[in-house]
């Protein structure tokens, strides 16, 4: 019984196998210039002074603007939801949501612009290659006979 117990254990080792494979990254041919302009009005920023609502709008164009480019780069994620009562339609509701990670954008101007605050960036998509974040394709495969 134990010979039979190590030709098995044995025979199953033999038939395992393992593969490294390295990669390497890769830019894309063809990198678009992504473009975002975020919006947020002075006045309905929370704050007791002129000053205050205006910092507090830089923040928000900037994230908006920041938001805008995410949406380029993953997309939305729409959740839509409409409840009949009776043979008439109810409440709709539509939620959108945008996650990602926006890496290496370019502010290009920040400015009043009438009762708003305006932040506009761009994103070379060439630079993702830089970052890391492209598709990478195999430079080497090793496999190991041992296994």
């Amino acid at each position: 019984m134990r010979y039979f117990l190590l030709c098995l254990t044995l025979l199953l080792a033999a038939c395992s196998s393992e593969t490294l494979v390295r990669y390497q990254l890769k830019a894309p041919e063809k990198a678009p210039l992504l473009k975002a302009t975020g919006y947020a009005p002075i006045d309905a920023q929370p704050g007791p002074s002129y000053e205050e609502k205006l910092m507090q709008a830089m923040d928000a164009s900037r994230l908006d603007a920041y938001r805008r480019l995410a949406e380029q780069l993953y997309g939305q994620q729409l959740r839509g939801q409409a409840r009949l009562s009776g043979d008439s339609l109810g409440r709709k509701t539509l939620d959108a949501r945008v996650q990602g990670v926006v890496r290496g954008a370019t502010l290009v101007a920040n400015y009043i612009e009438g009762k708003f605050y305006t932040t506009k960036l761009q994103l070379d998509t060439a630079v993702l290659a830089d970052l890391g974040s492209v598709e990478s394709q195999p430079v080497e495969t090793e496999q190991k006979w041992w296994y």
